[in-house]
């Protein structure tokens, strides 16, 4: 409802027990939702609505709103129109960490036979004190077991192993705004007592605007000194947590990441219902709607310098983790809002976006006749679904040009643009040596000299689109940093890849058509003087998926090409189709026991179709970046079935008491 406001509505029906005339799926229950239409209530009508909203964090006020106006010319023709908004401020703050590790204690570190027993493992204690360790630790000194129980006096080594700290843990920041906004357009038309039309158009669009910054302590794959440890329990065998510490040797980094998502959505919905004769009327009506979603969301890493004196005091005792870094060096206390202390150092720029496209389109009808003893109704739907995502990346292109050496042409992987890394210490030159299959196969009468111009943004200039902030660590000029770096440039170039979005979703292609026939019965009858009323039917539907998954198979030509000539990896397509068919039967029972009370039963068959995203190719992989969490997809998934009985009592006290029981 955040997407698609209530206001545009005007009837939500939630159904727990199915019928044979609902489309299938859904074992929970069913809700079908119809757009407002002008002869929900007739004549000239408007509603207007205007409300302003404030979250606690954000500093300015939000608001939203919605204005309907319908009117009916007589009993035959209806237009209602409508609009409706919404601006949200959002702010968040708070701690969060990407998985949690014990340390990775070397064989001289632990005499224990059950060293590193509990896995995890991500963080590694170096053998010997390096260079600025500070903290009062001897450079060069040894780092065995001794020296940890020396360091950390009243643990255990079995405490100092199995205890663990964030593997990732940040101070994060993301605001912004969520803007939305709807239309809705409704005409009606009855010409007479035997003919009612509709059409029914809705248009969406949301954009998400948010600014995201974390600032890192290195737990994985750092190398931080631990001192004055203190653990939450005394047996560490199966894992503990640490509560306090002085980690010597830390280092961090700044993530920022802007991102703006941006989606359009577009529905029409005509239909028609014919009364044949008293006892026969047909209702037909499609359905077609698309939707468009674009995510952009690049990434820019600066580091601090490993060895340059950084301890972390860590305070994990009120639940919500504390992290003060401070440079026992220099004395500086608040050295994460200090730009001078970052740089490159390993960092890294990201080019990431996300594209999505979803095509619907749908056909029911059906047939009720409605004799003296009972009503028949007959009919069928087809619904053909589609969602393509494609993952668009240009990683090798914006960092070639903002922190490697930058060379003047850009060669597509597997060739190597950005040999030097992430740096930004690339000096300018020649670069033909470097590329001796540069003029040969992809490459070939090329003619341009091969040059390196050097980072476009050093490493000596990172300072100056850092500042200091109120947030506790420094903030980055996001519209200088995007203009020097040529991100335009490489987002303007991106091109789709085999890689997964950095919001888990893999990319491809997924296509699921639907038919199904029902038949169904309702009726009512007299039982022990009380009424009975009931339904009774079956559906039956065909299900054809299809699927694609993607493949970068290495290229056979560039086996005998030397770097610089070589042909970029092909992405490759494969597609997948299953069907299958399921019968679904229902039946239901409603008995006035008496006047107020209200005896329910029924029955009924349903089924779930499986994710589109467990149904690609055998392919196993991590959900999150600590790989904590697989999945593994299988292409012959069928859907989840489920037999439903449903039992209801309900007594009706008057006016809007009602008690209820159900199983």
């Amino acid at each position: 409802m955040d997407f698609l406001p209530g206001e545009l509505f005007s009837r939500v029906t939630v159904v727990k027990s199915p019928t044979a005339s609902m489309l299938e799926g859904g074992a929970a229950g069913i809700v079908d939702m119809r757009s407002a239409r002008p002869f929900d209530r007739k004549g000239l009508r408007t509603a207007f609505s205007l409300t302003g909203t404030k979250n606690q964090q954000a500093e300015k006020y939000g608001n939203r709103g919605s204005a309907l106006v319908s009117n009916t010319w007589g009993d035959t023709f209806g237009v209602l129109a409508g609009v409706a908004w919404s601006t949200n401020k959002v702010k968040t703050t708070g701690f969060e960490s990407i998985g949690w590790t014990n340390a990775n204690l070397l064989a001289t570190q632990s005499s224990s036979s059950t060293r590193n027993n509990t896995g995890g493992g991500n963080w590694t204690i170096p053998g010997t004190v390096p260079a600025n360790a500070g903290n009062g630790l001897t450079t060069g000194a040894t780092i065995d077991e001794a020296f940890l129980l020396a360091k950390n006096p009243g643990l255990t080594i079995q405490q100092i192993d199995n205890a663990i700290i964030p593997r990732l843990g940040r101070a994060m920041v993301a605001e912004g705004s969520r803007d939305r906004q709807n239309a809705i357009l409704s005409l009606e038309a009855r010409p007479n007592s035997s003919v009612r039309m509709f059409l029914d158009a809705i248009y969406g669009h949301k954009k998400n605007e948010f600014e995201r910054s974390d600032m890192n302590w290195v737990g994985r794959n750092g190398s931080a000194i631990p001192t004055s440890m203190t653990v939450d329990r005394a047996d560490c065998a199966n894992g503990c947590v640490v509560t306090k510490g002085t980690f010597a040797n830390s280092q961090y980094f700044l993530e920022y990441r802007p991102y703006t998502e941006d989606t359009k959505f577009h529905s029409i919905n005509p239909g028609i219902n014919l009364k044949i004769t008293d006892a026969i009327s047909i209702d037909v009506q499609a359905n077609k709607t698309r939707s468009d979603f674009h995510r952009q969301s690049p990434t820019v890493l600066f580091q601090t310098v490993l060895g340059s004196g950084i301890t972390t005091e860590y305070d994990n005792t009120s639940g919500v983790p504390m992290l003060k870094a401070t440079n026992t060096l220099t004395g500086a206390s608040d050295i994460l809002n200090t730009p001078g202390a970052f740089g490159w150092n390993g960092g890294r720029v990201n080019v990431q976006e996300e594209k999505r496209k979803v095509r619907t389109t749908g056909l029911r009808g059906s047939i009720d006749i409605d004799a003296d003893f009972a009503e028949f109704k007959f009919g069928g739907a087809y619904d053909d679904v589609s969602r393509r995502i494609d993952s668009l990346n240009n990683d090798n292109y914006w960092s070639n040009i903002v922190c490697g050496r930058n060379l003047n042409v850009f060669l597509p992987g597997p060739n190597t643009t950005n040999k030097n890394g992430c740096n930004g210490t690339g000096a300018a030159g020649s670069a033909a040596a470097d590329y001796p299959g540069y003029g040969t196969g992809y490459t070939a009468g090329a003619t341009t000299p091969l040059q390196y111009l050097g980072s476009a943004i050093p490493n000596a200039s990172i300072p100056g689109y850092l500042s200091a902030s109120s947030r506790g660590f420094v903030a980055l000029d996001w519209a200088r940093f995007a203009k020097d770096s040529n991100y335009a440039g490489a987002h303007d170039t991106a091109i789709p890849g085999t890689g997964g979005t950095n919001t888990g979703v893999n990319p491809g292609f997924f296509q699921e058509k639907v038919t199904s026939v029902f038949t169904e019965v309702n009726g009512d009858t007299t039982l022990f003087g009380r009424q009975l009323r009931y339904n009774a039917g079956m559906r039956y539907a065909t299900t054809e998926q299809t699927f694609a998954s993607l493949s970068a198979p290495a290229d056979p030509r560039n086996a005998a090409l030397a770097d610089g000539g070589r042909f970029p990896t092909p992405v490759v397509e494969s597609l997948t189709t299953t069907t299958y068919g399921n019968f679904l039967p229902s039946g239901s029972l409603a008995y006035n026991i008496r006047p107020d009370l209200l005896a329910r039963a029924s029955m009924s068959k349903t089924i779930t179709r499986a994710d589109p995203t467990s149904l690609r190719a055998l392919t196993g992989t991590f959900t999150d970046p600590s790989a904590q969490n697989g999945t593994l997809t299988n292409p012959d998934l069928k859907p989840y079935q489920s037999k439903n009985t449903d039992l209801g009592l309900e007594w009706y006290t008057g006016r809007e008491g009602y008690v209820a029981l159900a199983w």
